[in-house]
């Protein structure tokens, strides 16, 4: 069951939250807090009831002890991503809507680039940039939604945007690209290698090998 917060959440009618309840920008906030090693248990459990419920900490440091203890329980669900994986082939967010592009080959190269160098860091904290990359943003009309064209330049508005869509439904979606990409360049060398060989020397061949191995370096698939 969802959760209702905001100033719902002040009231006695109050329902767990779950992964669905989510937006990408809360958790990766949440992902900073539940990574410190220098703060106690309690400390991290008050700072996480801060983001999903927006009270201020100075007012849940107010409450009894045994609510804290209920609200612990509460957010068990974070010790583990355990949700349905499935890539979605739209992101609402509020009323924009994007496309995910499912086929990978669909993508120009130069979004390839965007995405190694997103992946160079923290996956989490790069979630919402990975995923501007991977989508084509929509427009509503009188005959329902279509797509626009990608602009290069929106990219960080995109990305905006992203930071408010459900965790679970970009995160399956980045997850999903990540895969597909290192099969690709998993599968495309081998390829290559052969039709090159029909056609030029063995040290183009080599510097097409390189080549793929730099485009390859430093793009780890997440592992969950």
């Amino acid at each position: 069951m969802g959760a209702i917060y905001g100033k719902e959440a002040r009231c006695k009618i109050c329902f767990f939250m779950t992964w669905n309840d989510l937006t990408v920008g809360q958790y990766q906030r949440l992902y900073g807090i539940l990574k410190q090693t220098d703060k106690t248990n309690l400390d991290i459990l008050t700072e996480i009831i801060s983001v999903c419920e927006g009270y201020a900490i100075d007012e849940i440091d107010s409450w009894q002890f045994s609510k804290l203890v209920e609200k612990e329980k509460e957010y068990k669900f974070l010790e583990a991503l355990d949700f349905d994986k499935t890539a979605k082939k739209y992101i609402n967010i509020g009323k924009k809507r994007y496309k995910f592009v499912h086929n990978i080959q669909d993508i120009p190269a130069a979004r390839y680039i965007e995405a190694k160098h997103f992946l160079k860091e923290d996956f989490i904290d790069n979630l919402h940039s990975l995923m501007a990359s991977c989508v084509m943003p929509m427009r509503k009309t009188w005959r329902g939604w279509v797509e626009e064209k990608y602009d290069a330049k929106l990219h960080s508005h995109y990305a905006n945007d992203l930071k408010e869509a459900k965790f679970v439904e970009v995160y399956n979606c980045t997850l999903f690209f990540c895969r597909l990409y290192a099969e690709l360049i998993k599968g495309l060398e081998p390829y290559l290698t052969k039709e090159l060989s029909k056609i030029t020397t063995e040290d183009k061949i080599k510097e097409v090998q390189t080549a793929l191995q730099l485009i390859t370096d430093g793009f780890t698939v997440p592992s969950r």
